[in-house]
Formats: structure tokens, C-alpha cells, sequence
């Protein structure tokens, strides 16, 4: 059986958010402080874009998942077969 786990899609959702805001953050500092052309900038700036890619990537997937973006699944279903049915009831009157 599958534990169910602590976290709700908010909370999930605002740790995603909390990451990418917090890495974001990162990579003005680097250049607020000049280290963009330092070794330790060009670390912090590729850290932050990859955590940043990963929370964004990872919000994604979970808006997807919920149905906020995109089209809901069970419609695109319905309307071929209501639009099939249409022509195939009209040739047989």
C-alpha cells in the first residue's frame, strides 16, 4: 500500500515557489556583487539556473498534473466522438 505523504499540492507548490524565488535571488547577487567572471560566480550562477530550471520544471509538471494548464483530457475526448456521430447520423436519415 502507498503511504500517504505529509504534503498537499500547496504546500508542494510553495516549496517549488520558495526554490525558485531563493535561486533567482542567487543569481541577481552574483551580479549585484560582481562575481560573474570569478570561478566562485560562474559556480553560484550555473547552481541557481539549475535549481531554478529543476523548481520550474517541477511546478510545471504539477500544473499539468492538476489540470491548470492546458485542456482538460476528458474533453478532447468527447468532442471527436460527438463531431464523428453527426455526419454518420445525417447520411442515414
Amino acid at each position: 500500500m502507498a503511504e500517504k505523504s505529509g504534503f498537499g499540492i500547496l504546500e508542494v507548490v510553495g516549496i517549488g515557489l520558495v526554490m525558485l524565488v531563493l535561486s533567482l535571488i542567487g543569481v541577481v547577487a552574483d551580479f549585484m556583487f560582481d562575481l560573474k567572471l570569478d570561478m566562485d560566480g560562474l559556480l553560484l550562477i550555473s547552481v541557481c539556473l539549475m535549481m531554478a530550471l529543476v523548481s520550474a520544471a517541477m511546478l510545471f509538471s504539477l500544473a499539468k498534473d492538476q489540470g491548470w494548464l492546458g485542456k482538460d483530457k476528458s474533453a478532447n475526448i468527447a468532442t471527436p466522438v460527438s463531431t464523428a456521430a453527426g455526419p454518420q447520423a445525417a447520411a442515414q436519415k
